[in-house]
C-alpha cells in the first residue's frame, strides 16, 4: 500500500524507485507487526524481518518504531482527510442522526480494513502513559472530525461537551474497528457496538421538548439539546433565504 511520503521521518530520503518501493515495503511490514503484536511489543527487528531485511537497512532508512508509526500515521490521516470531507458534504439536515453514524461506521470499518494498524495505534493511547505519539496525533485527528461534525449537528453546543463527546465517540470507534476486524466472533459484535454508540449520543443529546429535561433523575444525564429535524429543516431554509437576498 502506498500513500503521503514519509520522508519528514527518515533518515535519508530515496532518490531512486527501487529504494522508495524498499521503504513502502517497510511501512507494509511495520504495519503487519503493529497489528498483530501490538505497538509496544513490536520491535524494528521484528520488522526488518517482516520485510525480509537486515535490521541495519531499517535504520538506514528509520531510526525506531516511533518513526514507522508516525509515518504510517501520515498515511492513515491523509486517507482519513478525504473520507472525512466526503461524509460532511453528504450529511443532510433531514438525515436522521442514527442513519448518518451507521454511514459514518460503515465506510470507516471498510477503510480501516486497509489501514491495519490503527486499532493498534489508537489502543496505545488509551493505556497509561499513552505510549505512541503518533497514535495520539491519530487520536487527536479523529477527535477533531468527530467534534466538526458535532458542531455541524449540534448547533451552539458548548466546546467542553463537544470535546468529550468527541473524545467518547473514538474508543466506541475503537470497539467497532476492532470488532469487525476480526473474523470470528468479534464481528457480531461491531453493529452492537454501533448501537451503543447511537443509544449514547441519543441520551446526551434529545430534543428540546423531550421529557428527560423534566425529569428529576434521569437514568441518563443529557448534556445538551438538539434541533429535531423540522429546526433543522428550518435553519436551513433560514440560511437559504438570507443567502439569497
Amino acid at each position: 500500500m502506498t500513500g503521503t511520503s514519509p520522508t519528514g521521518y527518515l533518515r535519508n530520503s530515496p532518490r531512486q524507485a527501487r529504494s522508495a518501493a524498499r521503504v513502502e515495503r517497510l511501512l507494509d511490514a511495520a504495519e503487519e507487526v503493529f497489528e498483530e503484536v501490538g505497538y509496544d511489543a513490536a520491535t524494528t527487528n521484528l520488522v526488518a524481518a517482516r520485510a525480509d531485511v537486515p535490521v541495519g537497512t531499517l535504520y538506514r532508512w528509520f531510526p525506531d518504531k516511533a518513526a514507522l508509526a508516525e509515518a504510517l500515521t501520515d498515511r492513515y490521516i491523509h486517507e482519513l482527510l478525504g473520507m472525512y470531507v466526503e461524509l460532511l458534504r453528504d450529511l443532510t439536515p433531514a438525515e436522521h442522526m442514527s442513519n448518518f453514524i451507521r454511514q459514518v461506521m460503515a465506510v470507516i470499518v471498510e477503510r480501516a480494513r486497509s489501514q491495519r494498524a490503527l486499532p493498534a495505534l489508537l489502543v496505545s493511547t488509551m493505556v497509561p502513559g499513552r505510549r505512541s505519539d503518533a497514535g495520539t496525533r491519530l487520536r487527536g485527528t479523529l477527535t477533531d472530525h468527530i467534534g466538526s461534525i458535532l458542531d455541524v449537528r449540534v448547533p451552539g453546543i458548548p466546546a467542553d461537551v463537544r470535546d468529550d463527546t468527541a473524545e467518547v465517540c473514538v474508543a466506541f470507534l475503537y470497539l467497532v474497528i476492532s470488532a469487525a476486524m476480526d473474523d470470528g466472533v468479534g464481528a457480531r459484535l461491531a453493529d452492537e457496538y454501533v448501537d451503543a454508540m447511537i443509544a449514547y449520543l441519543e441520551a446526551k443529546f434529545p430534543t428540546p421538548d423531550d421529557p428527560v429535561w423534566s425529569e428529576a433523575e434521569p437514568a441518563v444525564t443529557p448534556r445538551f439539546p438538539a434541533p429535531d429535524r423540522t429546526a433543522r429543516l428550518a435553519a436551513v431554509t433560514l440560511d437559504d433565504g438570507i443567502g439569497s437576498t
